[in-house]
């Protein structure tokens, strides 16, 4: 489980909070309202907890109370973090037991010193320079991307090409992850590749959405063709809501919920100072007045900065008779959020038929991606991050 949940209804905070805390070592969760708060902090039995005064469901000051009156959650430190600069707020606070008030804007050294102090984390003791990280290799698939990172493969999705991937490779790393953002055919059609490094000794962990109908616990026989049987090789499963998850030393993983029919995530990597995010299936409106001002600002906190974004795209609407699904994003507005939020290449995956053809001439003719580098992406394309 995390170590602090942080319930804050602004995605920018509540990223701008996370990263703050995994510079100390800590893990996170972010939830954008407080409902059901002390459920959740019994339930996952946090260390910390960071609450905004204003947000949908409960509001700050009420959690606090409430997680401090509760016997099961008492004990668990809490921070108000409120816009609010009004002195009979931070005086509740205190009276309701918040261990510690701070006011937006805030200073994250501040924040990390403050939390720091509370949990008993020392700040980052100065070192040696860091040497020089390793190259980040990337490879798209039909059916998905893969990275070789930090010792350990990375598959987002597993559809067509990740058998043909897996047989090229001679040595197999210890450890693979396999991050799935849907539980289409296009996402899932080649999972049991994953049976040959299972077989051999390795670790693989499959993480998708959590979904109503437990859709990541039915995959694991495909991935070890037991039909259901546990035994040794069977896959650890992580099931994702919007939150965060460490892969390994070095390597963080953010999902939020994309705008697509049913359970559906995008994935961002975190890795040495290098940021990669998986987006096939979020269907942007292409007028932004016609998008959720909240769902646009949450999207563009995601890709804030990437190094590498790939996002799909699509013309036309799905065919009900095909079990082939087509998503109907258009491309222009991808170029125009990516843009804004500061990402530095920016590939174009084209799905459902789409070809692509006649983008990449348009967007250099228009000017419109610049500074970014931005291209269609087609399977077989790679990057060295």
């Amino acid at each position: 489980m995390a170590d602090v949940l942080i319930f804050d209804d602004d995605p920018r905070v509540g990223d701008l909070v996370g990263e703050t805390l995994r510079s100390r070592g800590l893990s996170t969760a972010h939830f954008p309202s407080g409902a059901g708060v002390v459920q959740i902090v019994t339930d996952a039995r946090p260390r910390l907890v960071v609450l905004d005064i204003m947000m949908p469901g409960v509001d700050g000051l009420s959690a606090c109370r409430a997680i401090r009156e509760t016997p099961a959650t008492r004990h668990v430190k809490i921070v108000v973090l409120t816009a609010k600069h009004f002195e009979k707020d931070r005086e509740d606070a205190k009276r309701y037991g918040a261990d510690l008030f701070l006011n937006k804007p805030f200073k994250t050294a501040d924040l990390a010193a403050g939390i720091g102090n509370l949990l008993g984390v020392a700040e980052p003791a100065a070192g040696p320079p860091a040497p020089p990280a390793a190259p980040l290799v990337a490879a798209l698939n039909p059916g998905g991307l893969v990275l070789e990172a930090a010792g350990r493969w990375i598959f987002f999705d597993a559809g067509k090409g990740t058998t043909h991937w897996l047989a090229s490779r001679s040595v197999l790393p210890p450890t693979v992850w396999v991050l799935l953002t849907r539980y289409d055919d296009d996402a899932i059609s080649e999972l049991g590749a994953f049976a040959a490094p299972l077989a051999a000794g390795k670790r693989v962990n499959l993480a998708g959405p959590d979904d109503a109908n437990s859709l990541l616990q039915r995959l694991a026989p495909r991935m070890n063709g037991l039909a259901g049987r546990r035994a040794p090789g069977t896959p650890l499963l992580y099931p994702q809501r919007e939150a965060d998850l460490q892969l390994g030393p070095g390597l963080m993983t953010a999902t939020r919920y994309t705008q697509h029919a049913g359970s559906c995530l995008a994935w961002r990597l975190d890795v040495q100072g290098r940021r990669i995010v998986w987006c096939p299936a979020n269907e942007i409106p292409p007028v932004a007045e016609d998008w959720n001002r909240h769902e646009r600002e949450k999207f563009k906190t995601l890709f804030l900065g990437a190094d590498l974004l790939l996002h799909g795209f699509a013309r036309g609407a799905r065919d009900p008779a095909s079990t082939t699904a087509l998503y109907r994003g258009s491309w222009e507005p991808v170029v125009s959020l990516a843009r804004d939020a500061g990402v530095k290449r920016l590939g174009l995956v084209p799905l459902g038929g789409a070809t692509g053809v006649g983008i990449d001439e348009t967007l250099a003719r228009s000017g419109e991606a610049a500074p970014m580098d931005c291209r269609v992406a087609l399977p077989g394309s790679g990057w060295i991050l």
